[in-house]
C-alpha cells in the first residue's frame, strides 16, 4: 500500500423507489472498480446513502454507506457524507485527496499522481463547473492539499445556499489574498478543464446505455469520442469539441482553463 494516495468517491446516493436504481448501482460499482484497477496504490473511500453498492465493497479500504437517504444532502453537495471522508483520510495520516463523483471516471491512469504534478506547490486543484459571478466554486471533482481541503468544506453556512458551490466558493475565496474567485484561484489553486481531466460521467441522460457496451475501452482509458461523454456534456451544460475547444456554455460565467 502506497501510504501517500488516497481517493475519496462520494457525491452519490441510490433511492429505493426510483426506476433506474440498478442501473445506478451498476455504474457506481463500475466507478469505484476502474478507480481501483486505475490507482492500485490508491487507499479508496467510498461514501453515499440509499440502496447499497454491495459489489463496490471489495474495492473499498473504506466503506461508509447509510441505507436510509438523507434529503437535506441532495442537491447541496453531499458535505456531510464528503467530511466524513476527509474526516477518515486526515485521520489515517494522509496529505493530499483526490476526491469525485462515484459514477464518473477519469480516463488518466493513476489520476492520483497526474493531480499531484498538476499541483505544484499550490493547495487546490479545481475544475468546472465553476463560475465568476456570483461566485460559484466546483465541488465535484478536487485535488488538495488535506487540511486546506477541510477547510474548504467547512459546513458552518452551508445549507443555507441553493446548491454547494457558492458555500465552496465562499470557504475558498476566503482562505485566499483575494477577495474574487478568478483571483483566489490564481493565488491559492490550480483550474484543470474537464475536458483534460477526460472526466466521463455515467450518470448523464442516455451516457450508461451506451457506456456500458464500451467497457472496454473504458478501462483501457483509450474511449473513442470521450468528450461526447464529460461530465455536464449530456446535460448540454457545456461542450468541447476533440481538441479540447469550449464551443458551448449555458453560463456564461463559466470559469475555463485559459482564464486562470
Amino acid at each position: 500500500m502506497n501510504n501517500k494516495q488516497c481517493i475519496l468517491l462520494s457525491h452519490v446516493f441510490v433511492d429505493p423507489k426510483e426506476k433506474k436504481k440498478r442501473s445506478k448501482l451498476k455504474y457506481i460499482e463500475f466507478s469505484v472498480m476502474h478507480y481501483k484497477q486505475n490507482n492500485p496504490d490508491a487507499y479508496i473511500i467510498l461514501t453515499g446513502h440509499g440502496l447499497i453498492p454491495k459489489k463496490a465493497k471489495k474495492y473499498c479500504d473504506f466503506f461508509y454507506w447509510e441505507e436510509n437517504l438523507d434529503l437535506d444532502e441532495i442537491g447541496k453537495g453531499h458535505p456531510r457524507f464528503v467530511n466524513i471522508g476527509i474526516d477518515h483520510a486526515i485521520n489515517k495520516g494522509f496529505k493530499y485527496l483526490l476526491k469525485s463523483r462515484a459514477d464518473s471516471v477519469c480516463l488518466i491512469p493513476n489520476i492520483f499522481d497526474w493531480c499531484e504534478k498538476q499541483l505544484k506547490k499550490k493547495k487546490y486543484l479545481v475544475t468546472q463547473q465553476s463560475f465568476r459571478e456570483p461566485p460559484r466554486l466546483g465541488d465535484l471533482f478536487i485535488f488538495g492539499e488535506l487540511n486546506f481541503f477541510k477547510k474548504c468544506w467547512d459546513t458552518t453556512n452551508w445549507y443555507e445556499f441553493k446548491s454547494g458551490l457558492e458555500p465552496h466558493a465562499n470557504n475558498f475565496i476566503g482562505l485566499s489574498n483575494s477577495d474574487n474567485l478568478v483571483d483566489a484561484i490564481k493565488d491559492k489553486g490550480v483550474f484543470v478543464d474537464i475536458f483534460r481531466l477526460k472526466w466521463i460521467c455515467f450518470r448523464g441522460p442516455g451516457n450508461w446505455n451506451i457506456l456500458k457496451t464500451k467497457k472496454k475501452q473504458i478501462i483501457r482509458n483509450n474511449l473513442i469520442s470521450f468528450e461526447k461523454y464529460l461530465w455536464g456534456t449530456a446535460e448540454n451544460w457545456h461542450e468541447w469539441d476533440s481538441d479540447g475547444n469550449l464551443i458551448k456554455s449555458f453560463d456564461k460565467e463559466l470559469i475555463t482553463e485559459k482564464e486562470i
